[in-house]
């Protein structure tokens, strides 16, 4: 059973993203707000961008996430981690809700709607932007992004069948591997790492809590 896991690009990625010394002014000044600090380039990848304004417009009953998570591990702004992308959209959200300036309350919020649209397709963010929908209608429709996550989690568990590297599941970020576990019912016991060609999978050994039964995932 398998757990895809592209490990290179991940590393890749987060190098890339402490050396560059980019992100997002907030995170160094957050005193100082600008609108178009809160927007990266989507040169990289026009496709997640048009996908990510399809859903958040129209909402369409078939919408593609298999291929919606696949254009954003493709952009710049991918980040399989997150950590970095909800500090930030927890410091746009208390602005939000505590700045008695109007302008600077609004210029935040735009901050925030328009990270959440950068990274829709990361479940921590969904989660994040969901939660705070429910508290504050400023932040947008909590049944969208209880749509979005749906949609995020369900392609992960049918992206494969886990028993061999061919049918390995699709993950693109830490939290889905984890969710994915939690979903099936999985406990990890001990995991290692294996390579074909240029991709990395992680090899677990897991006890299925429903049955006992002991297997091995990757």
């Amino acid at each position: 059973m398998g757990v895809r896991r592209h490990i290179f690009y991940y590393s890749l990625f987060l190098i890339l993203s402490s050396v560059s010394g980019g992100g997002f002014l907030m995170r160094n000044q957050p005193a100082e707000v600008k609108a178009t600090d809160y927007r990266q380039s989507y040169l990289a990848n026009p496709y997640y961008n048009q996908m990510a304004t399809e859903a958040l417009e129209h909402k369409p009953p078939r919408f593609d996430f298999m291929k919606f998570r696949s254009y954003y591990s493709q952009t710049r702004q991918y980040d399989p981690m997150g950590t970095r992308i909800l500090k930030d959209l927890d410091e746009l959200a208390f602005i939000v809700m505590n700045d008695d300036d109007p302008e600077r309350a609004a210029t935040a919020l735009f901050g925030y709607k328009t990270l959440v649209k950068d990274h829709l397709a990361h479940i921590d963010v969904v989660l994040h932007a969901l939660a705070l929908a429910r508290e504050d209608r400023r932040f947008g429709d909590y049944k969208f992004y209880q749509w979005v996550r749906d949609g995020l989690m369900n392609t992960v568990v049918i992206s494969g069948d886990g028993y061999t590297l061919a049918g390995a599941y699709d993950v693109i970020t830490l939290s889905e591997e984890t969710m994915l576990f939690n979903r099936m019912g999985f406990q990890q016991i001990d995991s290692q790492m294996v390579k074909e060609s240029i991709v990395y999978y992680n090899m677990h050994d897991i006890v299925d809590v429903n049955t006992g039964e002991k297997r091995a995932v990757s």
